[in-house]
Parts: C-alpha cells; structure tokens; sequence
C-alpha cells in the first residue's frame, strides 16, 4: 500500500513539473498576447530631410514607445503636388495603417478624400485641415500667421525709425510662407511701413537680390525671410558682410543647425522658432491612435517662440532646439 502511494505521488509530482515547464516555455496552454505593431507613413513636402532633423527625433521616439514601423518620405521633386499623391496613394497600398502628410496642396488631399481614394486615417502635418467628412483625421500644426505678426512686432521694436522692409521668399510661396507672411505684413500695415517682396524662381536669384539690396541700403535694410531656404541663402550672402549696430539685419523662421549657427554669429538678427520635437512625437502617437480607432482630442497649436542670439545659452530653448533622442 505504502508503495502504491508512493508510485502515485511520483507520477503527479512529474506531472506537476511537466506542466510547470509547458507554463514556463511555450504558449501550448497561456498564449502570450502579441503586440500589435502599426505601420505608420510621413510624407512631406521637401526633397530633403534639412527641417525635419528634431521632428525626426520625436517621431523616433514615438515609434520605440508605441511599437510602430515608421517610413519617412521626402519627394523628389520640391512641392510636387503629382508625386505627393503618388506616394500617398502607394503608402497606403503597402499597408499604412494611418498617413501624416505635409500637403503640397491641401485641396487636393481633400479631394482625394471626397473621392475615396484614401482609405486610411490622415493626420495633416503644418496644415489647417483637421476634419473631412467621416474620415478619421488630426491636425498637427504651429500658428504661422501669429509667428509673424510676433516676428514683425520685434522687428519693429528693434530697429530705429526710417528702415525699409523686404520679404524673402519664393515666387510660389507654400501654405505657411504665406500664413507667414500675412502676420508680418498685418503688423507693417497697422504701422504704416512700406513692405516689398523680393520673389525668387531660379537657384542664386535670391543671393543676388540679397547682396544687391544690402549694398544698395546699407544700414537701412531689414530683410525678413519667409521659409528657412531662402534664410540660409541670404545669411550665407552677409555672413561676410559688415552690419552697423542696432540698424538693419536678416530675420526669419527655422530650426536647422545652419540657421541657429548664423544667429549664435549674429548674421541672423531674431529668429522664429518650432517645437518640432513635440510636433514629431504628436504625429506618429496620433496616427497611432486614430489607425486603433481611439478618440484624439483637438490639439490646438503647438508651442513657437521668438528668440535672439542671447536666447540660444537658455536652458528652455536648449532643450527645445536640442532634444536629446
């Protein structure tokens, strides 16, 4: 009897551990849940990557923390609006779950929409767009128009009575020059100053509007920039250049490395600034959510700041501009 007894308590203690083990180092009987990983596509507008260097780092950090596979798209062709769509329409066919797109052209993304082409949620990058009819859609974007009126109001501040005021940018401004600029050219308006817009189309146009205006009036000229392309060519124009104190100077709008070594030099007299860390980290979360049905509550506009070159030392703007990965 007692080894019968013993026998029994043998063969249940093996299965005791055999179990134990099936527990510990396979899924035969508790399956472990798989997380789901997102496909998510950002499609800009640009044929480089030069202005979405801390975007990149936010949308990095985004894609560890949510689990997502995360395809960054420049064109190749600037502000093609053709191959902006080509791109969406094959993002979506290799299986995006959810696109964040910078439109080239906001109305054509709509149409896009109304036509059914885009099946997927779209989080509009640098864009007013927010909601179109059912499609589930988000917006991530600065207030630009405010940007400038902030930037023309310090312009104004700064410099003495008596300078003459230039916009520099492209014949064809994109969207947020042209919010840009409106919020410069309100406060000039209300201040009774004269603005004039110097266009560019072709490569090195800029650089010599530039130099010839500044030789032209030396002292008197403000030059404000309305896109960080045109910024970088026209401090590279003054770089060499001398700047009597306190009169003239390049103002503008950026957050490349270029642009902040130019300002810390004091080729670049005020710049206007973007968390695009945050901006970066928002797409790819809200992407995420919108593509697992979740709610995404409106945002609103994301942080921006004038600074000078004595703001680059602050530990605020230094995090800002710096965000560590």
């Amino acid at each position: 009897m007692s080894n019968h007894k013993e026998r029994v308590f043998w063969i249940l203690y093996g299965m005791v551990l055999v179990l134990l083990f099936l527990l510990s180092s396979t899924d035969l009987i508790i399956k472990e849940k798989k997380a789901q990983i997102y496909a998510i596509s950002v499609i800009v507008e640009d044929t480089v990557d030069d202005n979405y260097v801390n975007f990149r780092k936010g949308m990095d950090r985004a894609a560890i923390e949510y689990n997502v596979d995360v395809s960054f798209i420049t064109l190749y062709d600037e502000g093609s609006r053709e191959q902006q769509e080509e791109l969406i329409l094959r993002e979506q066919q290799d299986g995006s779950r959810a696109l964040v797109v910078s439109p080239v052209d906001s109305g054509q993304i709509l149409q896009m929409q109304a036509d059914k082409r885009v099946s997927v949620p779209l989080v509009f990058l640098n864009s007013e767009l927010s909601s179109v009819g059912d499609e589930l859609s988000a917006r991530i974007t600065f207030d630009y128009y405010q940007m400038g009126q902030e930037l023309a109001g310090q312009v104004l501040a700064e410099q003495p009575p008596g300078q003459r005021f230039y916009l520099l940018g492209k014949r064809q401004p994109d969207q947020i020059s042209r919010q840009f600029a409106d919020g410069i050219e309100n406060v000039f308006s209300a201040a009774d100053c004269e603005v004039t817009f110097l266009p560019s189309s072709r490569a090195g146009e800029q650089k010599q509007q530039v130099k010839a205006v500044w030789e032209q009036d030396f002292g008197r000229a403000v030059m404000i920039a309305l896109d960080p392309v045109s910024l970088t060519e026209a401090a590279q124009v003054l770089s060499d250049s001398e700047r009597p104190e306190g009169a003239g100077g390049l103002y503008g709008r950026g957050t490349t490395v270029r642009l902040l070594n130019y300002l810390d030099r004091g080729v670049i007299q005020g710049l206007s600034i973007t968390d695009d860390f945050t901006a970066g980290y928002l797409s790819v979360s809200t992407a995420v959510k919108l593509a697992g049905n979740q709610p995404v509550p409106a945002l609103g506009y994301l942080e921006s700041h004038y600074i000078r070159r004595e703001d680059l030392r602050r530990t605020e703007y230094e995090k800002l501009l710096y965000p560590i990965e």
